[in-house]
This record gives C-alpha cells, structure tokens and sequence, in this order.
C-alpha cells in the first residue's frame, strides 16, 4: 500500500525539519534553499516499512510561494500540518488550511513541532487553539494530534507509527490515468524524465500517452517509485516517468498527461466558486501544478458559492469535479470545484439550472436539459470529462430519460422528435424524386447530425406505415417496380457522365443528384464499367467510353503539333486541370505507339 502525504504550515515552523527526522532526508537540496533556510520549490522523499510506504511532498511555507503549496497539495491523500509551539497558528497556516479545504484534502493529522520549548499547559492551549480553528472548515479532519520534537526521538517514533495507518483518498485506479507534470529534468543515460502524483488510473512501462497541453503522444520508456523501477503504477503515488517522443525543451510544470482521446482542451469553463469574486475580475486559476490567467464572468450567487464562467488565456484540460484555488495579488482568495469543463453556448438562465444539477450530480436532469438544448443530439462520448462517467455509466443515465432514442453505439442521445424529422426529410426526398433509392447511411450521410441508427429507426416506422419498401438492401417507395428502378438508374448516370464530356464529377455528387444511395451507384456504375460504357480511370474518376476515345485522339493531335504532350500543353489544349489531364495522360501510356520522354510522351520510332 503507499500514500501520499504532504507536509502543510508557517515558515520556520519546521516542517523540512521533521520530514528529515522522519526518514533522514534532507529536503532542501537546492543551493537556494540552504542559503535561505527555507523550502523553495516542492521536496519529495518517502518512507518505507515492508510493503507500506508513504510518499512526503513538502511544501514550502513562505507566503510568496503559495503557487508551490497549491501544486503540491493536489496530490496529497492526506496532511501533515506543521504548528511550531512557540508561536502557534501563523498567516501561512492559516491560508495552507484553506488550501486545503477548497482541495479536498480532508484528512489532517497535526504535528506540534519544537514542544520542548513548551510547557504542558502552553503546549494543551495550542492544542485548543488549533482544533478550533481547523472546525471553521466542516469538510476537514483531524486524525490525531502529535506532539514532536526533533530532540525527541519518542515523539518522532510515535508519529511514524501513526502514520503508518493513514489510508490514501479514495482514487479510481481503473479509471484513466492523469497526471499534472511538476518537475522536469535530464538525466545522463536516461534521457528526459517528469515527476508527478498519479490523480487516477494507472501508467505502465512501453505504454502511450498523450500530453493534453502539447497535443502530442509520448511513449513511457520507464517507470520509477521511491528510487525503484516498476513496470506500473497507480493512483495515490508518486511516479517519475521517463518520456520518449518528446523533447525536453517542450515539457513543462503543469502539463497534463493522460491517454489519447479523453480530453479536450478549451478556453471557457463554468464552476462552483467558493470566494468573493467581482464580475470580469482577474485571478489565477490553479489546478495541479498548472496556474492559468483568467477572467471571471458570475452567473449567480448562490447562499455560500457563486456560479462562475471562467475564460482563460490559454487552453485548459479540466475534469468534472475537479477542485482548483483562486489566487488575486498573490494571495488565495478562494476556490470551487469545475462543473463544466467544456465550452457549451446556453442561455444564462438555462446554464444556472444546468450548473444546479451537475452541482449536485444530478446528471438525469443534465442530460434531460442537454437532449432539449441539442434539437440534433448530443454525445456521450466525452462523458468522462464532462461528467465524470464511463460510458456504461452515461447510458444508463440515457436510458432512464424519457422521450429520447440512445444509439448505444453512436454514443449519442436525441429527442425522440428527431425520428419525425427524420421521416419528413425522407418523404420530402421521395415526392422531389418518387425515383429515389436511400439507405440508413445515405441519410445519415445527408443529414449530417443523424446517426446511421436514428435514420434505421425513421426508415422501419416509414416501412411499418407502408410509405417505403425495401428490396435488395436499399428503400424505395411504395409501387415502384425495383428492376425498372435499377436500369433507369444506369441511364441516369450514364446520361450525367455524358453530357460532363471530359471532366465527370466525382460519383457521390452524381448520387446527391439523383436522390440515391450509394450502394445503389456504385452498383449501377459497376454495371455501366462491365458493360465497357463507362471508364474508370481513377478512385473517383469515371468517363464514358466515347469521350475517353475523343480525349485520346486530341492527346494525339497535340503531340502530331508539338511533338510531345505533357501535363502543361495538354492542360491548354484540353482546358482542364491538373487532376483530368494527368489520368488521361496515364491511360494515353498504355496505347502500344507511345513512349514516355521524361515527363513528355512521344510517339515511338
């Protein structure tokens, strides 16, 4: 089992101190820092007993490196709360309490450090004072309160003990795997390698991932915890991954690792705020070890929260629920929880409603408001960015909807009124053209916005009412003899391609034409081709039989002119573009009499 446990408090209170009595490591290695005295940038050691382990971040307490704090408590399962017992709660504590609590990191075991300067009943007061402070916050716990003194080796013994026992937050190891890089460096040998706490899922050795900020796939060459390589990690740990595909100079603090195809990026998000925030004020916004520029818009002011657009400078790959800290003039002035990670255009009454229910996970109501806002259907697909959910989990909540049709394998949920539209559209295609053949996917296909099982759906209750019948794969309407259908269609073409000359369309536009299918097309071209009527001279290029003789015979006339043809005279004699000329030039290759003459053809002898 490992946890993560992050050390929290005032500077000078002795917090890199005690992290070094715990497990004889010396945090501050940065000359900086041992210059200064205090801890600068994030300090990570851990502590082991058998198969136990716990992971220390320590963060620093000085009040101009809250960003720090803030990128190092993300991760924490728990925290070590720092309170020097010669001065007590101090500015830093309390704004690395409040960290804390807009986090989520719930669980806090106290460390009263320095107690020999203490007697018993100063020692019992910072106690109290301490336990009434920490009530201010009702998400918050304490565990256990110790008192320590580095001289202390029994006071240091206990508290290593106890901790020990702390359970990590619960996490979805089977979920996909994030990961906010925190630092970046290289080591000789090894290459580029990035640390960080694993929020979810788990990451392997040999395995891809894609790094959201970058929008570039990365492979994991190996993994390493607490000084050993593994072949996988999970949540509630501190991994160090050692990245290929990647370039030092683009990774950078704060960017998100995930795997490919979970999360989009955008510049708008909407949240529940805990603060005193003013309408267009500018904030920090700080998730993981990201911060972000950005530009508040409130929506409402709910009884202790607002309701907040947030509009960034820059991309943000946010999570539903996940919890951020609002920083103004360097300090924190609050934070809240994302609601909706995405950009959705909503009226601002029908947002605030829509920002109520996913407040309270009421995700039936979400999805009810989104089928009605979407009159073409939404997807699911993205659900586990925007709502948290599987996809499995997003179905069900579909399911329970009234008046909706769920394509299970689109991912997508519409109101049940777009199977009228559907068959509409249908009829209005059969009484322009009562020649019509269409399919599930031509519609679709025409559509845009419906899915090919949408449209199966409309087709089957037009075929139930008797409007349509269905022969060889395709519909059509109701008395029209299907065999006629199939030989007017292949004159159809043939008259399109004809009357084209020299430069057809492409297949598909001559089908949008004709209101057919293309099952249908490509089987009446087929028959057209095996019938020597109609050339196919390339993917999408199909000619008739006797304007492909009249383009060989001008090709032939130009070289008796120019003594040769190419792609640039042919263009001019024939007027048309590159595309054309260069296929009939192609076919003009296998004619017995011609020879190529680099890029010119000529006639042989």
């Amino acid at each position: 089992m490992s946890v993560i446990i992050g050390t929290a408090g005032h500077i000078d209170h002795g917090k890199t101190a005690l992290i070094k009595a715990l497990n004889g490591f010396e945090g501050d290695v940065m000359a900086q820092e041992k210059e200064r005295g205090i801890t600068i940038d994030l300090s990570f050691s851990n502590l082991k007993r058998g198969d136990e382990n716990i992971a220390f971040i320590d963060v620093p307490g000085h009040e101009s490196l809250v960003k720090t704090m803030i990128s190092g408590a993300f991760g924490f399962d728990a925290c070590l709360l720092v309170v020097a017992a010669n001065e007590g709660i101090m500015p830093q504590t309390k704004e690395h309490i409040n960290i804390l609590s807009l986090l989520g990191v719930n669980s806090i075991i106290v460390a009263i450090t320095k107690s020999d300067l203490v007697g018993a009943q100063e020692l019992a007061q910072r106690e109290r004072e301490i336990r009434d402070y920490i009530a201010k916050f009702p998400n918050l716990q304490i565990l256990n309160v110790f008192a320590t003194s580095i001289k202390d080796e029994q006071s240091i013994a206990e508290l290593k003990n106890y901790l020990f026992n702390i359970k990590p937050k619960k996490r979805d190891i089977d979920g996909v795997f994030r990961y906010y890089i925190d630092r970046v460096f290289s080591l000789k040998g090894i290459g580029s390698v990035v640390t960080g706490s694993v929020i979810e899922g788990s990451v392997r050795k040999n395995e891809k991932l894609f790094d959201c900020d970058l929008g570039k796939e990365v492979s994991v060459r190996s993994v390493q915890m607490h000084d050993s390589f593994v072949e996988s990690a999970s949540a509630s740990n501190r991994v160090a991954l050692n990245l290929t595909g990647v370039e030092l100079s683009e990774l950078k603090k704060g960017q998100l690792l995930s795997k490919k195809g979970f999360f989009r990026g955008f510049n708008e998000a909407d949240a529940v705020v805990f603060a005193d925030l003013m309408h267009n004020q500018n904030v920090t916004f700080c998730v993981g070890s990201k911060q972000c520029a950005a530009k508040t818009l409130v929506l409402s002011k709910e009884s202790d929260s607002l309701f907040v657009t947030f509009k960034f400078e820059k991309e943000m790959f946010l999570k539903f629920n996940e919890p951020f800290v609002l920083i103004s003039n360097g300090r924190v002035i609050g934070g809240g929880r994302v609601l909706n990670p995405i950009m959705e255009p909503m009226k601002k009454q029908i947002k605030i409603a829509f920002l109520n229910a996913l407040n309270k996970s009421d995700f039936k109501s979400a999805f009810t408001m989104l089928k009605d806002i979407h009159k073409n259907g939404f997807g699911i697909i993205g659900s586990y960015q925007r709502f948290g959910l599987t996809h499995e989990e997003a179905l069900g909540v579909a399911k329970s909807l009234n008046n909706v049709f769920v394509d299970e394998k689109a991912l997508n949920i519409y109101d049940i009124n777009a199977i009228s539209r559907i068959k509409s559209f249908v009829k209005f295609i059969l009484e322009k053209n009562k020649f019509a053949i269409f399919s599930a996917s031509s519609v679709a296909l025409k559509l845009g916005w419906a899915s090919e099982n949408l449209a199966q759906k409309a087709i089957d209750e037009l075929q139930d009412e008797g409007a349509i019948v269905k022969n060889e794969g395709v519909y059509t309407k109701s008395g029209v003899n299907f065999n006629e259908l199939k030989i007017r269609l292949e004159d159809e073409i043939y008259k399109i391609l004809d009357a084209a000359k020299l430069a057809p369309e492409a297949p598909y536009n001559i089908y949008d034409q004709l209101e057919i299918d293309r099952i249908s097309g490509d089987n009446a071209l087929k028959k057209l081709t095996a019938a020597g009527r109609v050339v196919r001279l390339a993917h999408n290029l199909f000619i008739t039989a006797k304007s492909l003789e009249d383009a060989m015979n001008r090709l032939r006339e130009l070289i008796k002119k120019d003594g040769f043809a190419n792609v640039q005279n042919a263009k001019d004699a024939l007027n048309l573009s590159r595309k054309y000329v260069i296929a009939y030039l192609e076919n003009l290759d296998r004619a017995s009499d011609i020879a190529k003459d680099g890029q010119n053809r000529i006639f042989k002898g």
